[in-house]
């Protein structure tokens, strides 16, 4: 029995049965998948196995390291869960993993993409309360804090990622096996209800926070008369950027689809949109890379590693040495106030 295959989370609803019959577009289309989760398996798997390998050692003394340690660790988990749809679509050409890991690869899925919006989002509060507030930060910012930040995140994450473990389940129809969410039998309150959820909680609200942060930092920069030049913040910007560019079609498609647009472009449309997101899953490493190597030396691997290195670990540095200029500031106007009401003070005092 030959089956066909969808990306998690897309069907082949939509498309015409003159279409959906078509052996030349499922064909393609399988090899479309092979292509893209055997890149996003392999790509995933190494580059944030290396972020999680250099951050580890540090994680316990560098907050950054806490923060790029979950992100690599939620990418991660994402990227190798990629295994068993490509095994399904170069073996069986269709969904043959049974109901549970139907179930389990889309919950990794969203958790994937909550968890990493979500840390996103705490870095972000992170950067702004230390420029903001450096006096605080100087006495409250330590490992500790940044933990509790990222458990919050995956706690936040699994939860709002079970409804897509619920309603997830293998449909067989026509001979054709799918693993997707299925929504259709529980009305449309149902999927109302689970679109707003991902829209809301995996784009909308985080990134909401995300604006605010850096709009604090950059009324606070022009303010101090600093400029917004550093690399740390340029990498957690790249980050938040590559997000947004990645998942923003995604969010896109449903919000058509819960609209009552459908058609076979939609369709099409629908499926490329999923595996860019799926490709943020890989990007962060890539944007480490991108941003730590000198290009004038060897692509060994020493220097790339090293590359990584020069991202992951001088990011704290230069957030302290942010964090502690403006501390420095504020100490010099406290010392200053304080040697005036003592002058003050003898300048009034007879012996």
């Amino acid at each position: 029995m030959k089956v066909n295959l969808t990306a998690p989370g897309l069907s082949n609803a939509s498309l015409p049965s003159s279409l959906e019959n078509s052996s030349d577009i499922n064909r393609l289309r399988v090899m479309l998948q092979i292509f893209f989760y055997g890149v996003i398996f392999l790509l995933g798997s190494l580059g944030n196995g290396a972020v999680i390998w250099i951050t580890v050692r540090q994680i316990s003394r560098t907050i950054s390291c806490v923060w790029f340690f979950n992100l690599a660790l939620a990418d991660l988990f994402f990227s190798m869960s990629r295994i068993a749809p490509l095994i399904n679509a170069a073996v069986y050409e269709g969904w043959a993993s049974g109901t549970f890991a139907c179930k389990a690869n889309g919950f990794i899925k969203y958790l994937n993409m909550f968890c990493s919006v979500f840390l996103l989002a705490a870095i972000s509060m992170d950067r702004a309360a230390c420029i903001a507030y450096p006096m605080w930060s100087r006495k409250h910012r330590n490992t500790r804090l940044a933990w509790l930040g990222a458990i919050g995140a995956w706690f936040m994450a699994v939860v709002t990622s079970v409804p897509f473990y619920i309603y997830r389940n293998v449909d067989t129809r026509n001979n054709q096996t799918k693993c997707l969410v299925m929504l259709q039998e529980d009305g449309p309150v149902i999927k109302v209800t689970i679109y707003t959820l991902r829209l809301i909680c995996g784009f909308l609200a985080p990134f909401t926070i995300i604006v605010i942060c850096y709009s604090i930092i950059i009324m606070v920069l022009r303010r101090r008369q600093t400029s917004l030049r550093s690399k740390a913040f340029k990498v957690i910007l790249a980050l938040v950027v590559t997000f947004f560019f990645c998942w923003a079609p995604y969010h896109i498609i449903y919000l058509l689809r819960l609209a009552g647009m459908s058609g076979t472009d939609l369709s099409l449309i629908h499926l490329f949109a999923a595996f860019l997101a799926y490709l943020n899953s890989c990007a962060n490493p890539v944007l480490y890379f991108f941003m730590g190597m000198d290009f004038h030396k060897k692509l060994t691997f020493y220097n790339i590693t090293r590359a990584l290195k020069k991202i992951l670990l001088e990011d704290e540095f230069v957030i302290r040495k942010s964090s502690g200029n403006n501390t420095e500031l504020s100490s010099i106007h406290e010392q200053a106030k304080s040697s005036e009401v003592y002058q003050m003070h003898c300048g009034n005092s007879k012996p």
